[in-house]
């Protein structure tokens, strides 16, 4: 798989962050749990974990947990269908 070329412009930093999720929500024993837990690294911006843990929480099914570690799972063990 060829790495993907993403800018170091600020404007391409949320959606970077969206692939890391997504990768991660994308492993076969993720599935299975129903939940990840990502640490914000170093260089990544805090305005865009906010922005997207916000556009997730207004997901339905999904929930966000702040752990005292600095973790943050994501879950999406109580999705229902409307």
């Amino acid at each position: 798989m060829l790495p993907l070329a993403f800018s170091q412009s600020p404007s391409r930093s949320y959606e970077r962050l969206g692939y890391r999720i997504q990768q991660a929500v994308a492993s076969p024993h993720v599935q299975k749990r129903q939940f990840i837990e990502l640490t914000p690294a170093p260089d990544e911006s805090t305005a865009d974990w906010a922005r997207i843990l916000s556009d997730l929480e207004q997901t339905t099914g999904v929930r966000i947990e702040h752990l005292e570690s600095g973790v943050i799972r994501i879950g999406w063990r109580e999705f229902s269908e409307i």
